[in-house]
């Protein structure tokens, strides 16, 4: 609930009054943080904080830049227990994720560039594998999470086999047995 305190001139009796400011939310509480967080509250400062400190990082501008970057980034998630996400890795290395996603496809950077970020993501994914064998995630995050960032994805093989359903065609000798039979004067 938001509050706000009301004006000098709105106050009687000497009295705080309290004006619930709360506007109603749209969407569901499922897709709400604040309704779904089963962590400690007190543990949010640290979290906003393991993200922060990459906020006013500058781009990297070469691939030693970029590798370096990256040693410090698992250096400072596995120092500080932090998970590592790609955001905070595309954070770390001063871009968005649209630009990380198209480095790692090769695109605009070199072969090495795109080799490093391809291999970090590996690395994550082989993280969030061994997090979620060990019932450290729920299985819904590491799916969500391996389908949107890792590149897995459900598959169904359809094998699809042209078939008659009056059965085996019938031979030409067949045909004009039925003609005969059928089409007589």
């Amino acid at each position: 609930m938001s509050t706000s305190i009301q004006t000098a001139s709105d106050w009687e009796d000497n009295e705080i009054a309290i004006v619930d400011t709360t506007k109603k939310k749209r969407g569901s509480k499922s897709a709400s943080i604040e309704h779904t967080y089963t962590g400690e509250v007190s543990k949010i400062g640290m979290i906003v904080n393991n993200s922060a400190r990459y906020f006013n990082t500058k781009p990297v501008q070469s691939d030693d830049e970029t590798a370096e970057r990256l040693n410090t980034f698992f250096q400072e998630c596995s120092t500080y227990d932090n998970f590592p996400t790609v955001e905070k890795m595309a954070l770390c290395l001063g871009i968005d994720r649209t630009t990380l996603w198209r480095w790692s496809e090769g695109e605009g950077v070199s072969a090495t560039r795109c080799n490093m970020i391809k291999k970090a993501r590996e690395m994550m994914a082989a993280i969030d594998g061994e997090l979620a064998a060990k019932r450290q995630i729920p299985e819904s995050t590491y799916i969500f999470r391996s389908k949107n960032f890792h590149g897995m994805r459900d598959v169904q093989d359809h094998i699809i086999t042209a078939s008659s359903p009056m059965g085996e065609p019938a031979t030409q000798e067949e045909l004009q047995l039925i003609r005969d039979k059928y089409l007589t004067d």
